[in-house]
């Protein structure tokens, strides 16, 4: 996962606003209705080619963006995420401190972890 040091100030700015953006009720209702549009254009016109050709370049060049700015607010969420958990871990006097950072372990590591925590130490020492 990428940190916040390794995205430009000015993109992470970019990539937050676009996201906001994207996912408001009223982007959602200007997209339905040039949908409308687009198929009204499309039955008119007897679905030429040229439109077909129009909707697929669109719908590329439209995807291929939200593509990336999807990732970058999954990973800033899941890194704000991960944080209040590792905080959580700390402030719980019970709780074991290998957890913490555990994402950035091996997944045989995750695993036998897991199998300690849910199934006792024995089940961690039969795999």
């Amino acid at each position: 996962m990428a940190s916040k040091a390794d995205t430009p100030q000015g993109l992470t700015a970019l990539l937050d606003t676009t996201s906001r953006v994207v996912g408001s009720r009223w982007t959602a209702v200007l997209i339905a209705a040039a949908a409308v549009i687009f198929f009204v254009v499309g039955a008119v016109t007897g679905f030429d080619h040229w439109w077909q050709v129009f909707i697929h370049s669109a719908a590329a060049l439209v995807t291929l963006p939200m593509l990336f700015v999807l990732q970058h607010t999954t990973n800033r969420h899941t890194t704000a995420i991960l944080i209040k958990l590792d905080e959580l871990i700390r402030a719980t006097t019970d709780a074991k401190e290998d957890v913490i950072d555990l994402e950035n372990e091996e997944v045989s590591d995750q695993e036998e972890l897991h199998d300690e925590l849910h199934h006792g130490s024995d089940a961690a020492s039969e795999g």
